[in-house]
């Protein structure tokens, strides 16, 4: 039984004596054979009508109607719009044939853009053609403007440079040149596709939008002064960086911290003193350390500005007593200055409360961080704090300790030290503790000095 009788009989008694069944296949294989050509010579009948059929290619007018065009016929208006054909007219467009992508193309971007959309083509994919061809039109400028790529260390034996980074032989002039020339590709893009194409782009790939985490509720037009801020320290930045060739000494920290308070400066004339408060508390370089750094700690949003609020004061106390040999501070600010910090430890514990403040404390040292980091419970670090604590204050009275000999001396340290390392390994766990001294325990292995040859 053949699979057409299969499809037009379904429902067909298959239980048949096999004497009949080969005489009813006899019977049926002439009117099989018919109806197979039948279909063959439909199938032949249609494909010749479907070749002679040409493509019906649609694009989207401005109300949105969906209507036939000839690429051949599209044209556009001095605003760069495309024309599209009257569909009520009586002269229609020929409906496409042999289509070529370079019916669509033009030398003008905008007018590109407006054949793509009358055509149908969807914004996103627009979007990518748009990007990648403005890409490719920069690139051998871009080009241009970089030195020759000269190997670094052709040889296996050679190491890298020292603060080597992709651009670091181009002058300040070709690196201006570039950040130009950056600038103008950006806008070029943002003109043709949106001031928010970046944004979008974004949004449709997934990623959290940053921006509101940096910026807050600050509007737009705030946004984009402050963008500009940013972008004109990143380039003092850079240049600095540059000029200091990967070797940043006090002069190098001299010059960025003055850009930073140039930042600030800009920053004030276009923020209120709290929108600034809350800026720094998103986007200072003293905020994203701390996110680094306080990851295990986890600090709550009050905590987390009264750090700020602290730590901010501090950094800047620091900053201003390193170049303050150039006489930039009195002897009564820093005095001030000391007494402020003094009143912001105060807030602190009363913000923080005495363990967590202890905890941060240990937080900032990397012996301690390392051992948080890794899970191990806040008590026990605690008390890993107090066993230092108490083992080199014995050791210091050893030390001083006029009655012994060096070698009584060594013997007692000798023995405090193994103490400290039996207390720490049921502390901690024997790896645990065996990691500690290499990861910031250092002290525990220098507690007895080398023997004297």
């Amino acid at each position: 039984m053949t699979l057409i009788h299969l499809a037009l009989f379904p429902q067909a008694d298959f239980d048949i004596d096999p004497k009949a069944k080969k005489a009813d296949t006899r019977q049926m294989k002439l009117p099989g054979v018919i109806l197979v050509l039948s279909l063959a010579t439909n199938l032949i009948l249609a494909s010749v009508v479907f070749s002679h059929r040409k493509p019906n290619h649609s694009a989207l007018s401005a109300s949105g109607d969906s209507t036939v065009v000839d690429s051949n016929n599209l044209s556009s208006d001095q605003n760069g719009s495309v024309a599209l054909p009257d569909p009520d007219s009586a002269a229609q467009p020929v409906l496409m044939n042999g289509f070529q992508w370079s019916q669509l193309e033009s030398a003008e971007y905008k007018e590109y853009i407006a054949r793509l959309r009358a055509f149908g083509v969807p914004e996103k994919v627009i979007r990518d053609i748009i990007i990648a061809d403005v890409t490719k039109l920069y690139r051998p400028r871009f080009a241009a403007l970089r030195p020759p790529k000269k190997p670094k260390n052709p040889n296996f034996w050679e190491t890298r440079n020292r603060g080597y980074y992709p651009d670091r032989d181009a002058t300040k002039e070709q690196r201006e040149q570039v950040r130009a020339l950056q600038k103008e590709q950006t806008e070029l893009i943002k003109e043709l596709l949106g001031a928010d194409v970046y944004e979008v782009m974004a949004q449709e790939s997934g990623y959290p939008d940053w921006t509101e985490r940096q910026f807050g509720a600050l509007p737009k037009e705030t946004r984009d002064k402050i963008s500009d801020m940013q972008q004109r320290f990143q380039e003092a930045q850079s240049e600095i960086y540059a000029k200091a060739d990967g070797y940043i000494d006090q002069d190098a920290q001299a010059e960025l911290a003055a850009a930073r308070r140039k930042l600030r400066t800009e920053l004030a004339t276009v923020l209120t003193p709290e929108q600034l408060e809350e800026y720094e508390l998103r986007s200072s370089e003293t905020a994203q350390n701390m996110k680094w750094e306080l990851a295990a700690f986890n600090p709550d949003e009050k905590e987390f500005r009264a750090i700020h609020a602290f730590k901010q004061l501090q950094e800047e106390t620091t900053r201003v007593s390193n170049v303050d040999a150039e006489g930039q501070q009195t002897a009564e600010e820093r005095k001030s200055q000391q007494a402020k910090i003094k009143e912001l430890e105060a807030a602190l514990k009363e913000t923080l409360g005495a363990d967590r403040v202890r905890e941060y404390k240990l937080m900032e040292q990397y012996e301690y961080r390392n051992l948080f980091e890794s899970g191990v419970s806040k008590e026990s670090v605690f008390q890993v704090a107090d066993m230092k604590s108490e083992v080199e204050k014995a050791a210091s009275e050893l030390r001083k300790n006029k009655a012994l000999t060096d070698e009584q001396r060594r013997e007692a340290l000798i023995a405090i030290k193994a103490e400290t390392e039996k207390s720490l390994a049921e502390l901690l766990g024997s790896r645990r503790a065996k990691a500690y001294q290499s990861q910031g325990g250092w002290w525990l292995r220098n507690l007895v000095p080398p023997q004297k040859p």
